[in-house]
């Protein structure tokens, strides 16, 4: 089975329109809370520090680990929702551990949240928007990740991914 990658993108851009949301950083906080959901942070003990969030559909809660970085939280956040606005079926998704993902593939609809939260908050046309307005490169990654509210590590995938037409 492939991904839905077109669907994913297209999603994140109608929740961008949706809430107005067409400048970065992305208030995801904003979008959950008109959303009916709830954040509530965990900290994480031995078994759980692995963890970076998980979604209770039923009960419209978004759980993100304390310890984590703020710009960690907010992709982990908008992995979550995509879960939830891409409908997703909690038997399709479940809890993974940072340090066990990659041992195999990622499943297809873990890559298809990611590929919402990648658009989401960091869509193609504002980093180009981004970049022209402020004369960035993709070499600026610690710059445009500071303006979009992801780790530099996200803005290096996005931008590798966007330079390959991943999820074309």
């Amino acid at each position: 089975m492939s991904g839905q990658w077109a669907s994913a993108k297209a999603k994140a851009e109608e929740i961008r329109t949706r809430y107005r949301a067409q400048e970065p950083p992305i208030s995801l906080f904003e979008i959950a809370s008109a959303e009916g959901i709830e954040i509530i942070y965990f900290r994480p003990d031995d078994e759980t520090q692995a963890i970076s969030g998980l979604l209770e559909k039923d009960k419209k809660q978004i759980y993100l680990n304390v310890s984590d970085s703020a710009a960690r939280q907010n992709f982990t956040l908008a992995h979550e929702l995509a879960h939830y606005f891409l409908n997703h079926k909690p038997n399709e998704y479940g809890v993974y551990r940072r340090d066990s993902l990659y041992e195999t593939s990622k499943p297809v609809k873990e890559q298809e949240a990611d590929c919402f939260a990648a658009e989401l908050l960091m869509p193609k046309d504002l980093i180009g928007k981004f970049k022209t307005r402020y004369a960035l490169t993709n070499d600026d990654i610690a710059a445009l990740s500071k303006m979009f509210g992801v780790s530099t590590s996200a803005m290096k995938y996005r931008l590798k991914d966007l330079e390959r037409e991943r999820y074309a």
